[in-house]
């Protein structure tokens, strides 16, 4: 596949990487601190399923689901090593395991039972290290980034995944590789960042077009990171790993504002119906920042007080929001409140 690059768009707001943070209509209160069974450490992404109000955490070696109406675990998944990235649909939850390339290591989509929390199959990824993983409900298909392999897998979903294909990424030989990307089903798109790439991939034939360079300076973490769309807008809210959050525009991927964050990001969450977007960052970092969605401004940073703070979940309907800390193997539940 050719290799085409753009330039990001220029039409940045003016000083906003120097904006100071704006006063805040929210404060942000927290109203629980959840202690998980996995080891202390660097774990990986938290998703909140509103069909059973479960949270699923990757903790370091462990699998962990909360319920968020108890705020109580009620399973610990020992059988995902290395877990990363959950996908859910009404049935199960899919889990990717990756400890990377080697002999005897597990790399592996484990689907697990929303009934019984129990393993019910489980199919070796073609490439090492699958990450980011999501599923378009509509039409039954899993998509797997595999990290080592700077590719996207395509898997039939259900207790039984068949890979019906693999999408090569840009660019054609990365760095660092590609992180996780964003499903946005109703434009047949996912949005994948790769090295200092954001890049469009079409689901209905794999191309890859734009594939945008956002000058950013490469980190041995890559550049580009975990987005989410926001579909009022039609943008796109970019993690990096260089101190911001880039806004792009989700027809061309050109760049509209470039966000100041205390640190670099690892994942980013969003609460449509406040407008507020929330960036969580590694390096150690002890809390997440806040975003208004329309002024693409800081509101605040939120402490958390508890290191590894790097991803973590929102509850739309009632405006929780989790937050992982891994240094404390504990996800601290904060409300926004007026």
């Amino acid at each position: 596949m050719r290799r085409v690059l753009l330039l990001a768009g220029t039409a940045l707001l003016s000083g906003s990487l120097m904006a100071p943070a704006m006063a805040s209509a929210y404060q942000f209160k927290k109203v629980a601190s959840i202690e998980l069974p996995g080891k202390k450490g660097h774990g990986d992404l938290v998703a909140y399923d509103p069909s059973n109000h479960m949270l699923y955490v990757s903790m370091p070696d462990d699998g962990a689901v909360i319920d968020t109406k108890t705020n109580k675990v009620v399973a610990d998944i020992k059988n995902i090593p290395s877990p990363n990235g959950m996908a859910f649909d009404s049935h199960y939850v899919y889990w990717t395991a990756a400890e990377g390339a080697g002999n005897g290591k597990t790399n592996a989509v484990v689907i697990i039972d929303k009934k019984t929390w129990k393993e019910v199959g489980r199919v070796t990824t073609k490439g090492t290290s699958p990450d980011g993983i999501a599923i378009d409900r509509k039409t039954n298909t899993l998509y797997v980034t595999s990290d080592d392999n700077n590719w996207i897998e395509v898997y039939s979903a259900g207790e039984h995944p068949q890979l019906k294909a693999t999408w090569p990424l840009q660019p054609k030989d990365p760095k660092a590789g590609p992180d996780v990307g964003t499903l946005v089903p109703s434009l047949h798109a996912i949005f994948q960042p790769d090295d200092a790439l954001y890049e469009r991939v079409d689901t209905r034939n794999g191309h890859v077009d734009p594939a945008v360079d956002e000058q950013l300076k490469l980190t041995k973490h890559g550049g580009t990171k975990a987005s989410i769309y926001d579909a009022k807008h039609h943008r796109l809210w970019v993690g990096t790993t260089n101190n911001e959050v880039i806004v792009v525009n989700a027809s061309d991927l050109k760049t509209i504002a470039k966000v100041p964050t205390h640190g670099g990001i690892d994942d980013v969450e969003f609460d449509p119906k406040l407008n507020l977007v929330y960036a969580y960052g590694g390096n150690g970092r002890k809390g997440f920042d806040v975003y208004d969605a329309t002024t693409m401004k800081p509101v605040t940073f939120v402490s958390t007080d508890v290191g590894q703070t790097h991803t973590g979940a929102v509850n739309s309907s009632n405006h929780l929001i989790y937050a992982y800390g891994g240094d404390g193997a504990v996800v601290d539940v904060f409300k926004a409140v007026k």
